[in-house]
């Protein structure tokens, strides 16, 4: 058997490590939103692997784990119920696209997963951005059906009783929230700003932690997702300024907003719900910290890192989009490797001063 699965799959340690750590994240989907999640994000890993195994077989060698990896992300960071069809798309355009036409393996600039899900976030928003589901709630939850049904609440109508199970999703409703309030404080409205004001206070931090709410199949549970990182870290597959980074350029943009006066919200919670909500956790865990697209340098990777959490914060505080770690990933991939550069060669100069 093992013998068999080499001929397609080339054994690579810290991509098996990867995977059994998106398992806890898996789990964590198939209780919120039913079977269909596992079968779903199994079939985008089947699309990743086919589409590079179509490459890789002319040479006479298997596809990397790493296809099988970026089908587990893509699928996790997607939300439930969208269509198969949608997935295969989303799984051939990453793998083609954003590794095949660089090289293959190692040789990719983008996240192959964060191209795939910004391709099918702009292709089909409707199904990516605006239809979102109802978690199962006790007991067995999803793990006794197959698929959530129940559609969440349009923001507009729920914008003010943001619960994470049948409200918008709580990022969604956080920016609307700010605008309100913000709106409201201009136009000296203390009665609409308080009411902006108590809805986001309303907002359970324990909850998004546990995670039982509506969002992106593997992105809801900060606990699920805080046990795969001890795991990665125990196996020393992550590194530690591309895993804290994102943390302090969220925390400087909410201080910078804050400054300015375009985040209006009490800063602590603020931060709090840009943490354990919208997938940033499952983002920094899983892409940001992936070493193909990140620097080598170590002090390259604290300023890449932390661009990454800071343009995320903006974006998705400014911006009409919520993905902002979509985003702000791609955005620092395409600077990653000058910001390497401008890093090592400002080491050289230091060096050859100090010689």
């Amino acid at each position: 058997m093992t013998a068999f699965l080499k001929q397609y799959v080339q054994y690579q340690k810290p991509q098996i490590s990867m995977l059994a750590a998106l398992c806890l994240p898996l789990a964590g989907a198939v209780y919120n939103f039913g079977w269909r999640a596992a079968v779903y994000v199994f079939f985008s890993m089947f699309c990743c692997w086919l589409a590079e195994y179509l490459f890789t077989r002319r040479e006479g060698k298997p596809a990397s784990a790493a296809a099988l990896v970026t089908g587990a992300l893509l699928g996790l960071i997607s939300p439930p119920n969208v269509p198969f069809w949608q997935i295969a798309v989303g799984g051939f355009f990453c793998v083609i696209f954003a590794k095949m036409v660089f090289g293959g393996f190692g040789k990719n600039i983008f996240n192959p997963a964060m191209v795939g899900r910004c391709f099918l976030y702009i292709s089909f928003p409707a199904a990516l951005a605006a239809t979102w589901y109802v978690p199962f709630q006790g007991g067995f939850a999803g793990f006794a059906a197959f698929t959530s049904t129940a559609r969440t609440a349009a923001v507009d109508t729920s914008m003010f009783n943001v619960d994470g199970v049948t409200s918008a999703t709580t990022l969604t409703a956080v920016k609307r929230l700010n605008l309100s309030r913000r709106e409201a404080l201009v136009a000296q409205k203390p009665v609409e700003a308080e009411k902006a004001l108590k809805a986001f206070e309303n907002i359970s931090i324990g909850r998004l932690i546990v995670g039982n709410i509506n969002g992106s199949l593997g992105e809801t549970s900060a606990i699920l997702i805080l046990l795969a990182m001890a795991m990665l870290i125990y196996q020393k597959v992550l590194f530690i300024p591309l895993l804290l980074g994102p943390f302090v350029g969220i925390l400087l943009a909410k201080l910078l907003l804050h400054a300015v006066g375009l985040d209006v919200m009490p800063l602590m919670q603020s931060y709090l719900i840009n943490i354990f909500g919208g997938g940033t956790l499952f983002a920094v865990v899983f892409m940001v910290t992936e070493p193909i697209t990140a620097p080598m340098n170590s002090r390259a990777r604290w300023i890449y890192s932390v661009l990454i959490g800071f343009l995320a914060a903006i974006i998705r505080t400014l911006s009409a989009f919520n993905a902002g770690f979509m985003f702000a990933i791609l955005l620092g991939n395409t600077f990653g490797p000058l910001i390497e550069i401008a890093v090592v060669e400002y080491e050289k100069r230091q060096k050859e001063k100090s010689a």
